[in-house]
């Protein structure tokens, strides 16, 4: 037995109390299985999760709506509203004067309309002058229906006409046709006759 006292190193253990490390070949082995195991995680959530959906189709989705049950998509485009009758063109066509012969039961009667260029529903539209009584009205356009017919009320009346001459808020039609007017009342029913265009209004 020797003279030297001392623990002696187990075997194995380097000496210096420290553990033995892997070598360089063992620790290229751990870092190759480390990076296979990553890559085999992220194959495996790529396959099984359904693919995202981008932003902007998400966005466009929003805007134009999915479908609907029947088939149909949720974006519907508005029709068309319907285009107003040309008004304007017929009042065009009776503007002027026009002039002939009417009959009110067994009385003859000669009757003047003049219908002035700024004619148009609801306002003034001129003057309607039968020479019976005499009555020179103002006369207001009420409405315009198939025919074409315009339904004339009318209004205030001129100083020099008879005290008998009525108001009436429609009623006094006449029909447009080819430089004629057929003329008859619609509250008695008695009045008829026939005008022509002796002149154009400016």
């Amino acid at each position: 037995m020797s003279g030297e006292t001392g623990l002696t190193e187990p075997p194995g253990v380097p000496v210096g109390g420290g553990r033995r490390g892997l070598s360089p070949t063992g620790w290229a082995a751990v870092t190759a299985l480390g990076a296979a195991g990553i890559t085999a995680a992220a194959t495996l959530v790529t396959h099984f999760l359904p693919p995202s959906t981008p932003q902007a189709a998400v966005g466009a989705s929003s805007v134009l709506g999915s479908p609907s049950a029947s088939g149909q998509g949720a974006l519907v485009t508005p029709a068309p509203s319907p285009v107003p009758a040309p008004r304007s063109a017929l009042i065009d066509r009776l503007t002027g004067t026009w002039s002939g012969p009417a009959r009110y039961g067994s009385q003859q009667l000669t009757m003047t309309l003049v219908v002035t260029a700024d004619c148009a529903e609801g306002r003034r539209c001129g003057t309607l002058t039968t020479d019976l009584l005499p009555c020179v009205a103002d006369i207001t356009l009420v409405g315009i229906s198939d025919g074409p017919q315009f339904d004339f009320a009318t209004g205030s009346y001129s100083p020099d006409s008879s005290p008998s001459c009525e108001l009436r808020h429609g009623g006094d039609y006449f029909i447009l046709g080819d430089d004629v007017l057929a003329y008859r009342t619609g509250y008695d029913g008695g009045r008829s006759g026939t005008l022509r265009r002796v002149g154009q209004s400016s």
